[in-house]
C-alpha cells in the first residue's frame, strides 16, 4: 500500500493511457484512492520495457542524499522537487518490499531488488493491481482526444473525451474523470514506447519539443579491423570530457561506437555541441589518476630498443586495447616525445557527428513542456488530464534516477487526481448481442456444417460448431509427422520447418522484444540469436532457419525443455504464450476466411442489411497452405490421429479463439454456446 492516500467515492473513474511502470503505480494509486481504473497498452502485455531493463539487474533507485538525488536532473530538478520530495528513493524501496521483493545497495550507491530481475517484482505487481480491480485493456491504442471537442471550461471537475482503438479497427470513445497519461519516450520501440503520440499532442495545442536519443552511444565509424577485433571489450577507468565538464567510468567499444556511463552522463552537452557545431569534441583521459607530469616522467623511463606499443605496456601499463585504440583514433603514429604522449593519453581526441539512433537509445530527451504542465503534472489547459514519466521534457542519466522519476511523477499526479476530481465516466454501452439466425445453430442441437453467428457492427462473425465441438488436440511430440514432403515424426520439427512469418512490422518488433527476454537456459539456439539474428534477412519477414527448423525450437533433449522457447519462457513468466509468439504459431489451427458480402453473397445482404463483411472460423485445412499444401507430409486437423483431447476446441483453444475475434464477440459466442448446451444437457 501507499501512504498518504486520500479516497475518492466509488462514482470516480480513471483511464491510465500507457502499462509501463508509470503507468501502472499511477493506476495502482489511483484505484487504492477509490477510483475505477482501465490501463490502456496497445502492446499485448505490459511492462515489457520494465522487464527488459531488468535483464541485467533492475536498478529501481539510487541511495544518494536526496539534493545530491535532484541535482542529475539538470535544469528539470526545481520542475521535479515536489515529486520526488512527495515520493522518495526511501518509499520506492518500501513499496517494492511491500510487494515481497525487498532491496539492497549496490557499491556505487544503485539500488536493485534482492532478486536483481524485475520478472518477480512485475508479477507480484500485477496480482496486486488485479486485486485492487484495476482493468488492463491490451492491444488497444490511443489515438486523440475525441471526434467531437469539449469545450475548456478552466474549473477542476470536467471529464476529458479521448478515443481508443484495437487491433481490430473497433473504436471506443470514453469520458473518464481523469486520464494519465504514461506513453513513454520513443527509445527502444519494439517493447512499446514508439513516440507516435508526440504530434497528436501538438495537433491539440500541447506545447512539446522534438524527442531526442539520451543515454545513448556515440557513433564512431571504427575501421573494419579494429571493429572485428575490439567490439565487445571495455575501457576501464577512463574519464570523459566535454567542454569544462568531466565524467569518471568505463567505456565500452561496441560495433557502431562508444558506450558507456560517461558518455551517457555528456549525452546533453554532446547533442547541444553537435547541433550548434555538426559535431562534438569529446576527450578522453586514459590515466585519470596520473598527471601529465607524472606520465611523462615514467615515459622517459622507456628503453630506447622498446617499440611503441611495449613500452606503453611496460612504463603505463596498456593493454592492447588501449594501444590499438590509441592508433584507431589518432590514425597515424604516436608521439615519442615525453610531453606529447602526456599530453595525447590525457585528452585523446575523439569527434562524435552524432548519438545512437533514438531506438537503439536508453532513454529520451525532449516531450511535453514542463511550463505546460502544473507542479502536479496536470495539463494547465486540460484540467484532469496528466503527463508523466519519460513522457515529460526531462533526462537524467542512468543509475536509478530515470525510473524514481517516472513513480515519482506518476504518484504524485495521481494523488492530485484523487483529490480534485469527482465527475462521472461514460461510456458507450455495448452493441446488442446478434440474433440466432433459423437454420443455423439453436437451442438443444450442434450439428456438422451448422454455424454460431456473432454480430460485430458491420462484421458478421460465423463459427464452425463441428470444430468448435471437436477434441483436436496438438499432438507435436506424439506422433506428428511435420510437414515437410516425408514424414518425420522423430526430428520434433513439426509445423516449424519453415520458420514463422511476421504478419506486421509490429509482430516483427514484439518478436525481437520477446527474444530478449527468453532465459538463455530456455533458448538452445541464443548464440545463433546473437550472432545471426533471430530473421532470415533484412526484411524480418519470416524468422530464421536452423537446421531445418525455426530458430526458436528447442529440439528433443535439450536440457532447457524441447518445442518451442518462446512458449516455454511465456509459461516460466506465467503469461499466456500468445502474447510472445508470433500469430501465425499460436492461430494453428484456426482459420478466419474473410469475405466481403457486397460483391458475392446478395442472400446474406438481404438477411443482414449492415453486414459488409463475413468473418468464418474454421479448422485450418490442407487447401489453407497453397500449393505446399499439396505435398505435406501431415496436416493435422485431417486426419483423426490429432482428435484425442479432452477438452472440447471452444475451451481448449478460448485464450487463441478470443484473441482472434475481440473480447465482445468472444462473450457472446461463449454465451450463446452455453445456452446450447445446457438445453442439449
Amino acid at each position: 500500500m501507499l501512504k498518504g492516500l486520500l479516497v475518492a467515492r466509488e462514482s470516480q473513474t480513471a483511464v491510465v493511457i500507457g502499462g509501463g511502470p508509470g503507468g501502472l503505480i499511477a493506476a495502482e494509486v489511483l484505484a487504492e484512492g477509490g477510483f475505477a481504473v482501465t490501463v490502456v497498452e496497445h502492446m499485448a502485455s505490459v511492462g515489457r520495457k520494465f522487464l527488459l531493463a531488468g535483464r541485467s539487474g533492475l536498478n529501481l533507485t539510487h541511495s544518494e542524499p536526496i539534493e545530491q538525488f535532484l541535482g542529475r536532473y539538470g535544469s528539470a530538478a526545481p520542475h521535479l522537487d515536489h515529486a520526488i520530495h512527495g515520493f522518495t528513493p526511501s518509499d520506492l524501496r518500501a513499496w517494492a518490499e511491500g510487494l515481497g521483493q525487498p532491496t539492497f545497495e549496490g557499491s556505487s550507491g544503485r539500488v536493485f531488488p534482492e532478486a536483481f530481475r524485475a520478472t518477480p517484482l512485475l508479477r507480484a505487481w500485477l496480482t496486486r493491481l488485479d486485486d485492487l480491480g484495476v482493468r488492463i485493456l491490451t492491444r488497444h491504442r490511443w489515438t486523440d482526444f475525441g471526434t467531437e471537442p469539449v469545450t475548456i471550461q478552466h474549473r477542476e471537475h470536467q471529464p476529458t473525451r479521448i478515443g481508443i482503438v484495437d487491433l481490430q479497427g473497433m473504436r471506443l470513445e470514453m469520458e473518464p474523470d481523469v486520464v494519465i497519461f504514461a506513453l513513454g519516450g520513443a527509445s527502444w520501440p519494439r517493447v512499446g514506447s514508439d513516440g507516435t503520440w508526440l504530434e497528436t499532442f501538438r495537433a491539440a495545442g500541447i506545447e512539446a519539443t522534438d524527442l531526442e536519443p539520451a543515454n545513448a552511444g556515440a557513433t564512431i565509424s571504427w575501421s573494419e579491423d579494429f571493429r572485428s577485433r575490439w567490439a565487445g571489450t571495455p575501457l576501464k577507468n577512463v574519464a570523459v570530457m566535454v567542454g569544462d565538464t568531466e565524467i569518471r567510468g568505463d567505456l565500452m567499444i561496441t560495433e557502431r561506437g562508444l558506450e558507456g556511463g560517461p558518455i551517457y552522463a555528456l549525452n546533453q552537452k554532446i547533442r547541444a555541441e553537435i547541433a550548434t557545431r555538426g559535431f562534438a569534441s569529446v576527450s578522453v583521459n586514459l590515466h585519470p589518476d596520473l598527471s601529465p607530469e607524472r606520465i611523462a616522467h615514467k615515459w622517459s623511463m622507456r628503453r630506447p630498443s622498446d617499440s611503441i606499443s611495449t613500452a606503453l605496456k611496460r612504463t603505463l601499463g596498456h593493454d592492447p586495447l588501449r594501444v590499438a585504440w590509441l592508433r584507431e583514433i589518432t590514425a597515424g603514429p604516436l608521439p615519442k616525445d615525453s610531453d606529447e604522449i602526456a599530453a595525447l593519453l590525457t585528452k585523446v581526441p575523439v569527434v562524435v557527428t552524432s548519438l545512437m539512433p533514438i531506438e537503439r537509445a536508453i532513454s529520451t530527451a525532449g516531450g511535453v513542456s514542463l511550463s505546460a504542465v502544473d507542479q502536479d503534472f496536470m495539463l494547465r489547459d486540460r484540467p484532469g488530464v496528466y503527463v508523466v514519466g519519460e513522457m515529460l521534457d526531462w533526462e537524467a542519466p542512468t543509475g536509478g534516477y530515470l525510473l524514481q522519476a517516472t513513480f515519482s511523477t506518476a504518484v504524485v499526479a495521481a494523488r492530485s487526481a484523487i483529490s480534485r476530481h469527482t465527475a462521472a465516466m461514460n461510456t458507450p454501452d455495448p452493441p446488442p448481442p446478434g440474433p440466432v439466425e433459423p437454420g443455423h445453430i439453436g437451442p438443444g442441437h450442434i450439428e456438422p456444417g451448422t454455424y454460431i453467428e456473432v454480430t460485430e457492427g458491420d462484421r458478421l462473425w460465423r463459427f464452425e460448431t463441428s470444430f468448435l465441438n471437436s477434441n483436436w488436440s496438438c499432438i507435436w511430440g506424439r506422433g506428428c509427422l511435420g510437414i515437410e514432403s516425408s514424414p518425420n515424426p522423430d526430428s520434433g520439427h513439426g509445423c516449424c520447418s519453415w520458420g514463422a512469418q511476421m504478419d506486421t512490422v509490429d509482430e516483427a518488433m514484439n518478436l525481437s522484444a520477446m527474444a530478449a527476454m527468453i532465459p538463455d537456459h530456455l533458448f538452445q539456439h541464443r548464440h545463433t540469436a546473437d550472432a545471426e539474428g533471430i530473421f532470415s534477412d533484412e526484411t524480418r519477414t519470416n524468422t530464421n532457419v536452423v537446421d531445418g527448423a525455426c530458430i526458436f525450437l528447442n529440439r528433443p533433449g535439450f536440457h532447457g525443455g524441447a518445442g518451442c522457447a518462446l512458449h516455454l519462457a511465456a509459461e516460466e513468466a506465467e503469461e499466456l504464450p500468445l502474447d510472445w509468439k508470433p500469430s501465425v504459431c499460436w492461430q494453428l489451427p484456426i482459420k478466419v476466411d474473410w469475405q466481403l458480402t457486397a460483391t458475392d453473397d446478395e442472400s446474406r445482404v438481404n438477411a443482414h442489411p449492415q453486414t459488409v463483411e463475413i468473418a468464418t472460423v474454421r479448422g485450418w485445412q490442407r487447401k489453407d497452405w497453397g500449393e505446399d499444401g499439396e505435398t505435406m507430409a501431415w496436416c493435422c486437423t485431417e486426419g483423426p490421429e490429432a482428435y484425442v483431447g479432452e477438452e472440447r476446441v471452444i475451451d481448449s483453444l478460448a485464450a487463441e479463439i478470443a484473441e482472434i475475434v475481440g473480447e465482445t464477440v468472444w462473450v457472446e459466442l461463449r454465451s450463446k454456446w452455453d445456452a446450447v448446451t445446457e438445453s442439449d444437457s
